[in-house]
């Protein structure tokens, strides 16, 4: 199921906005749908990401001091 909807675009991004759908042949409300299909899921990821990095912060800190002062498990193991 599709809406309408009205938005404001600056001048620059209308001309080539329409030059691109002209040279692929789409229309320029398929060309935006594609673009926002493309550009929402990342801002989520994104989202997600700094939200989970700001959840185990302390977390992370304290694994940071531990691997600081003790090192990792493996620095005995390791050949290079």
């Amino acid at each position: 199921m599709t809406k309408k909807m009205t938005i404001t675009l600056e001048e620059e991004l209308i001309e080539e906005l329409d030059s691109t759908a002209l040279a692929m042949g789409k229309k320029k409300a398929q060309i935006v749908r594609e673009a926002l299909q493309s550009y929402l899921p990342s801002q989520q990821k994104a989202r997600l990401e700094s939200e989970w990095r700001e959840t185990n912060a302390s977390s992370i800190q304290a694994y940071n001091e531990r691997v600081e002062k003790h090192g990792v498990f493996s620095d005995g193991l390791r050949s290079f």
